[in-house]
């Protein structure tokens, strides 16, 4: 899910991983309207905003597609080499390149920079596992200042702070399954939300060459917030007996 504003409208897109489309849900007063914005060729998995304004679209198994916002049409698409699969959230920076989070179960648990042609220029991770250049399960990214990476790593719960070229940095903060981060660089906040507890948590983060500054913010920054899932129609299915209770043979026989 991302959020885009415009003069006209302010929206979030959902991606819809099983319908292989894209949800647009309109944010305007009222009640908010969801309605299909595109349908994408590949499963879509996470969703950012490119520098140009495109809606940039990280899919299974190892596409990224960039989105015209007004239209919905793919204007971009580049297939992911370097055994760079299942990316789970893409970015791209101001110079071009994309930063790209992904993990194949038991095998690599990685972050990767990678150029408009679709090859790997940095890296870090390998193996999943707990040491400083480990990760298990980066299942989100965010962009600091000077281009510092932050990584969501779930299954070690934490926040692993990176360089401009994926050099480690250091470990911010230790959380339970941390699921999203925004990092607000105009005042320096980092917003992570968990995934097991549903709270979302702020932290004032300073970062100035090698040192880095974490402070947790008082109570009122940690907002607790009901985890709910958006709801949007099941995709048709080849034998919808299997969805029954009934045996096939009685599924036109009820009463």
């Amino acid at each position: 899910m991302t959020e885009c504003e415009s003069d006209s409208e302010k929206c979030l897109f959902v991606s819809d991983f099983a319908c292989k489309c894209i949800r647009k849900v309109c944010l305007k007063e009222g009640t908010p309207k969801v309605s299909k914005f595109a349908d994408v060729p590949y499963p879509p998995n996470g969703l950012s905003i490119t520098p140009e304004g495109n809606l940039l679209v990280s899919c299974d198994p190892d596409k990224l597609l960039e989105l015209s916002v007004t239209t919905g049409e793919i204007v971009f698409e580049m297939q992911l080499l370097s055994d760079i699969v299942d990316p789970k959230l893409a970015i791209k920076r101001k110079d071009s390149q994309y930063v790209v989070s992904c993990d194949v179960k038991y095998v690599l648990h990685r972050v990767c920079i990678v150029g408009p042609d679709g090859y790997l220029r940095h890296e870090y991770g390998g193996m999943d596992g707990p040491g400083d250049l480990q990760l298990r399960t980066p299942c989100y990214l965010a962009i600091g200042d000077d281009d510092h990476v932050l990584v969501a790593d779930k299954g070690n719960g934490r926040i692993v702070l990176l360089n401009s070229e994926l050099q480690f940095v250091s470990n911010l903060c230790e959380l339970d399954e941390p699921h999203r981060l925004f990092f607000d660089s105009g005042v320096k906040r980092l917003y992570v939300g968990e995934g097991t507890s549903g709270n979302v948590k702020v932290f004032q983060v300073d970062v100035g060459g090698t040192k880095t500054c974490v402070t947790g913010l008082p109570m009122p920054y940690n907002i607790r917030l009901p985890i709910t899932r958006p709801r949007f129609p099941d995709p048709p299915h080849p034998e919808p007996w299997r969805h029954s209770f009934l045996p096939r043979h009685a599924m036109h026989r009820r009463y």
